[in-house]
């Protein structure tokens, strides 16, 4: 097995891809006028994703990583193709978003999955999204294991 080679950045990405091929927008689990944190009604207009300021801060503190990635870090690209494949291994099918207090998934992931080059870079694959997917780590080692990748 060779080097690994970091990913690159979502604005490299933007940049040599189309943002209509790297950026997706974040899943809402959650009906839309109700709350991403608690599910309750959002009853003041001027609010969009929490009905309550200590919703909002939960929210927030929750999925910061993933804001903080997206400003054009690896960690950014990563997460949009997450987003893509709806935190989801596409190779079992299990779902793999983080589930909060109130038992609603929140748009980032538990910390178990990994993006998989479809051809290897060892093997001249690219960074690009079409090459990518969505895979937890177990399914990810297992088939780099099998293959001695």
């Amino acid at each position: 097995m060779g080097k690994r080679r970091l990913l690159i950045g979502l604005s490299e990405a933007i940049k040599k891809y189309g943002a209509e091929k790297t950026c997706f927008p974040r899943p809402r689990y959650v009906p839309e006028g109700s709350c991403e944190w608690c599910g309750g009604i959002i009853s003041n207009k001027r609010r969009t994703s929490c009905c309550c300021p200590e919703c909002s801060q939960k929210f927030q503190t929750a999925t910061s990583a993933v804001m903080y990635a997206n400003s054009g870090s690896a960690g950014g690209y990563r997460n949009h193709i997450f987003r893509r494949d709806n935190y989801t291994c596409q190779k079992c099918g299990t779902f793999h978003a983080q589930i909060n207090e109130n038992a609603i998934p929140l748009p980032t992931t538990d910390g178990e999955l990994d993006l998989h080059h479809k051809m290897p870079v060892s093997q001249g694959g690219t960074d690009d999204p079409e090459n990518l997917v969505t895979w937890c780590r177990g399914c990810h080692r297992k088939w780099h294991r099998e293959h001695g990748v």
